[in-house]
């Protein structure tokens, strides 16, 4: 391939990042290029010569900048969307974050190429940023290898001890909880269609009985008043399951027994869980916003993500339509060929 191409990994120094979208990014990034790139910690990457390719797999402005000068004669910064830039007030960044956001903004320079996950991210990146557009390209992710192998579908019996999962049809959320989110509408909506759903998340891991409170929300955001409303509005309710982080081998069989997958963001940079679900022939509810449209090609459900009724209407009515959960489910199964590993490979090779 040429020049050596490194990729910096900070898992090897922080654990929680595995648990993340970077961890989930870099666990296809491995899977994928494990005979072509070599993933390094933060003391090798300083060790790097100019003669290579360097890439940044999470350009984040909220913390300090990875590196304040160039130390390959190629370097690639993934930026997987600006949410925190484009809602400051839902995720005030503080003197230090201000700070990193203002040196992150002007060490960008010295990176050649922007890869993002979504056209939406795209759009962002050259609207705040200024970029211009033949520096960024779009390659949208796949599924890690897991995704794609044949697991057997066991049945929930009177209940799942493991998951305190009840004998009943159920919804799935899996994701994070921060603004963007929209938690807050989806619990309110959840109690007016009275169905029950599984929260799946590292963020959901302290939500035990008894402890879902403001006090599990301990976050230093502007999101930490709807984070712990929402945890108000779901406590003591058994209708919410909260299970946590989970493996993805545990997470496939969720997927393939739930009644159908549910993402109420009001922005995303992409949406993993379509996808993630997608691939079991499972339907989705999806907010009505662009990115979503376009990651889904429309073969989803969507609702207005502003209006609790609304998201119940369409949740009861995905629920009680098998018909309906069957079509969308089939066309969401062939959505999800469209995101895979050998498109992914060969159009993140072609740029290197």
């Amino acid at each position: 391939m040429g020049k050596k191409v490194f990729v910096y990994d900070p898992t090897t120094s922080d654990k929680l990042s595995s648990v993340r979208g970077i961890g989930r990014y870099l666990q296809i990034l491995k899977e994928n290029f494990e005979n072509e790139f070599e993933f390094v910690n933060n003391e090798i990457m300083k060790q790097l010569n100019n003669d290579c390719v360097f890439i940044n797999p999470f350009y984040n402005f909220l913390q300090r900048p990875l590196t304040l000068k160039r130390i390959a004669n190629k370097q690639i910064a993934i930026i997987h969307d600006l949410i925190p830039l484009k809602y400051p007030s839902h995720f005030p960044a503080g003197i230090k974050g201000s700070i990193y956001i203002l040196l992150n903004k002007l060490f960008l320079k010295n990176y050649d190429l922007i890869i993002t996950d979504s056209e939406a991210s795209k759009l962002d990146i050259i609207n705040i940023l200024g970029i211009q557009e033949n520096k960024i390209k779009v390659i949208y992710p796949c599924l890690p290898k897991v995704f794609s192998m044949k697991y057997k579908v066991s049945s929930i019996k009177s209940e799942n001890t493991k998951y305190k999962i009840p004998d009943t049809r159920y919804c799935i959320y899996v994701g994070d909880a921060t603004w963007n989110k929209n938690l807050v509408n989806l619990a309110k909506a959840i109690k007016i269609a009275d169905v029950p759903i599984i929260f799946v998340g590292k963020v959901f891991q302290t939500s035990a009985v008894g402890e879902r409170s403001g006090k599990t929300a301990e976050v230093n955001n502007g999101w930490q008043s709807e984070l712990k409303e929402f945890f108000e509005l779901t406590k003591d309710d058994k209708r919410f399951v909260f299970p946590g982080f989970i493996a993805d081998n545990e997470l496939i069989k969720l997927y393939q027994q739930i009644t159908f997958n549910i993402l109420p963001s009001r922005d995303e940079g992409f949406g993993f869980s379509y996808v993630e679900s997608a691939q079991f022939g499972c339907p989705s509810l999806l907010s009505d916003i662009s990115v979503l449209r376009k990651i889904s090609d429309g073969k989803a459900v969507f609702f207005d993500e502003n209006n609790p009724k609304d998201i119940a209407e369409k949740i009861k009515m995905i629920y009680s339509n098998k018909d309906l959960r069957n079509k969308i489910g089939i066309d969401a199964k062939k959505r999800s060929e469209f995101f895979n590993p050998e498109k992914f490979k060969r159009e993140f090779l072609a740029i290197i």
